[in-house]
């Protein structure tokens, strides 16, 4: 089987964070709304961002076992 390079790689990244930590980015995507946007080129990007951090699914939360006592 060939591979096809004609399109390029999506890298993706996660990352964890607190509940406080989360509370911030949506006040800040909130800031950003009201304000306006800084860059036209990436406002589809910053768009699904903030659909992703004011709009969280139950299954993108984890538990951490040690944060329970």
């Amino acid at each position: 089987m060939t591979r096809d390079n004609s399109t390029p790689a999506k890298f993706n990244r996660e990352l964890n964070m607190t509940e406080p930590e989360e509370s911030v980015l949506v006040q800040m995507a909130s800031y950003f709304l009201d304000m306006g946007w800084i860059d036209e080129d990436t406002e589809d990007a910053f768009d699904s961002l903030v659909e992703k951090i004011c709009e969280p699914a139950p299954w993108d939360y984890s538990i951490d076992p040690q944060g329970m006592q």
